[in-house]
């Protein structure tokens, strides 16, 4: 192998993408004698063509059809090598693992990662649902960089970055019983039919404090099975504001007020980590796009500090 193998291949790349040595030698800001260098080096190693000659416009040999894909491919590696290692070289982390509350305005989320990896496109994660029944406890074993979740309220020993405010509502399909009555309905209403509820674990009967309101509740650890159990009019569940924006666009579910504001909490959105164990400059960076999205300014700025609370 060649030890300027890479090298090589970025100048092949560029003869095929640009049609010519000299726009190729432009291209990448070398002299056309290297690139054509490159070239007859690649081909060396190949042992045949990959550029046809005689004509005006470069056109690459069968051969240097079949190779180009591959040669892309072994250049975009060794970009992602290069950024990798100086991320590394300046003590980023290069994994970020996120609990994300099964209310988390996902629609956000994902548009802060689109950004996010835009700009870090060496960056892994990983991502676990979680509610508050198990959240604080897995955060706090420190196999999680931060967590993304509605709260009520923060422990004294986390630290959490305000994101904004999201209502909580009972939902359910356009067909069903509740949709039928005159709102705001009597929570009397609600006990009598089935609630459809989010729980992470066989140990745990209940994920969120005064959450349950029926005698019949179905549990499901899925928040896709749970949207769609409601779609299908198998019964009610509880909803962050945008959880099922598709669904009720369609007019396939509806949204159901209360006379009791028990059925409409107000939660805080918050990044959440330990106190004493702030993210990394790469968790850092994450909590900005978060707070960008969000239109909270500097990611880091406002933390909630334990003593403030």
């Amino acid at each position: 192998m060649h030890p300027n193998l890479v090298d090589h291949l970025r100048a092949f790349c560029a003869i095929a993408d640009t049609g010519s040595l000299t726009a190729a030698a432009k291209e990448l800001r070398r002299p056309i004698s290297s690139v054509s260098y490159s070239l007859a080096q690649l081909e060396q190693q190949c042992g045949f063509p990959l550029l046809g000659r005689g004509t005006s416009r470069a056109e690459l040999t069968e051969r240097g059809r079949v190779l180009l894909a591959e040669a892309r491919s072994v250049v975009e590696r060794a970009r992602s090598f290069t950024t990798h290692a100086q991320s590394l070289e300046k003590g980023e982390e290069t994994r970020l693992r996120v609990l994300i509350d099964v209310l988390f305005p996902r629609a956000d989320l994902n548009q802060a990662l689109r950004a996010f990896a835009a700009d870090h496109p060496h960056a892994r994660f990983q991502f676990f649902n979680s509610s508050l029944a198990t959240l604080w406890d897995d955060l706090r074993i420190g196999n999680f960089d931060f967590a993304l979740t509605l709260a009520a309220a923060i422990p004294s020993d986390i630290a959490a970055r305000h994101l904004g405010t999201e209502t909580l509502g009972p939902v359910c399909a356009t067909g069903h019983r509740l949709a039928g009555l005159p709102q705001p309905l009597a929570m009397r209403a609600f006990d009598r039919e089935r609630q459809i509820y989010y729980v992470g674990s066989p140990q745990i009967d209940m994920e969120r404090v005064g959450r349950l309101f029926s005698t019949d509740v179905w549990t499901v650890n899925d928040v896709e099975s749970i949207k769609s159990m409601v779609t299908a009019g198998l019964g009610w569940c509880f909803s962050a504001s945008r959880t099922f924006e598709p669904e009720i666009a369609r007019g396939e579910v509806m949204r159901l007020t209360c006379e009791d504001m028990q059925f409409h909490p107000v939660r805080t959105v918050v990044v959440a980590w330990p106190a004493h164990r702030r993210p990394g400059p790469l968790g850092r960076q994450m909590v900005q796009a978060l707070a960008d999205q969000f239109g909270q300014g500097d990611g880091m700025a406002g933390v909630l500090r334990p003593e403030a609370r």
